[in-house]
């Protein structure tokens, strides 16, 4: 039996588990007490991501997240999943459910990022961001949908302060961020009162996509791009998304928001 205003007993998916911020938000999950499938792929079909290859390795760096897990007394589960694919979205919601039974959270958190004016952008490019930042929680959202609605659960979304803005060279990452909370909203109407369904806009956070693809777009240090940008002065951790995760898991009236998580980057308009 799952306490509604808890996490204790309740089952919690997080795509794309195996990177830096799912980690994050999958380790709060734990400690809040919910058992979590972590869910993420090795190897893509396209090198059109921060990691510039196939091999990815998010399902590897997502088994080396149960031991942490297991240490917070909770069930830790690793799904190979591209989120691209339709047949192994519905697999891995089966998998939960024969090994779980339930499914109490959707944490869509799966997503890539590449730099590239759209004049210059192959058709490929685009297509790989959009697919895998919007049409990946598409798939995911419809498959739990059905055991959400039973448990009455919720679905967290990773959005970006990307789906705020607009940023040059980011033409695609932005519209895929905007589709995220566009889908949140919308969402959140069609499975009210059954399900809330929210989204986390992280800011600057140490991970590869801020390493190796934005930081030489912008032409700065990562340290100098916090200095300038951040009225806190310091970056954004992957445990402070997952603080705002179990938030918006465990409390009930809370639905179609979306909330910033930047030091007061987008308040930095001078």
């Amino acid at each position: 039996m799952v306490d509604k205003n808890t996490l204790d007993g309740a089952v919690s998916i997080v795509t794309g588990g195996g990177g830096d911020i799912g980690g994050g938000i999958a380790t709060e999950l734990a400690a809040a007490g919910s058992d979590v499938v972590i869910a993420d792929v090795d190897i893509m079909e396209t090198e059109y991501n921060q990691k510039s290859s196939a091999e990815i390795g998010g399902a590897t760096r997502a088994r080396e997240l149960v031991d942490r897990i297991e240490s917070e007394d909770q069930r830790a589960h690793v799904v190979d999943c591209d989120v691209t694919k339709a047949a192994q979205i519905d697999a891995m919601v089966d998998e939960v459910i024969d090994e779980f039974s339930r499914i109490d959270v959707l944490v869509n958190n799966a997503g890539v990022i590449t730099a590239t004016p759209v004049e210059e952008m192959a058709e490929a490019e685009w297509e790989t961001v959009m697919d895998v930042n919007a049409k990946g929680m598409f798939l995911a959202a419809r498959a739990a949908i059905p055991h959400l609605r039973e448990s009455e659960g919720t679905i967290i979304n990773t959005a970006s302060i990307a789906g705020e803005i607009g940023a040059a060279g980011l033409a695609h990452y932005c519209a895929s961020k905007h589709a995220v909370l566009g889908l949140t909203k919308s969402l959140s109407l069609e499975l009210a009162p059954d399900v809330t369904v929210n989204a986390i806009c992280p800011g600057i956070v140490e991970t590869p996509m801020w390493e190796d693809v934005l930081t030489p777009e912008i032409g700065e240090s990562y340290d100098e791009t916090i200095d300038r940008a951040i009225p806190m002065g310091r970056d954004q951790t992957p445990e402070d998304m997952g603080r705002l995760a179990v938030f918006f898991a465990e409390n009930r009236n809370v639905t179609g928001q979306s909330v910033v998580v930047d030091g007061g980057i987008l308040q930095n308009v001078l």
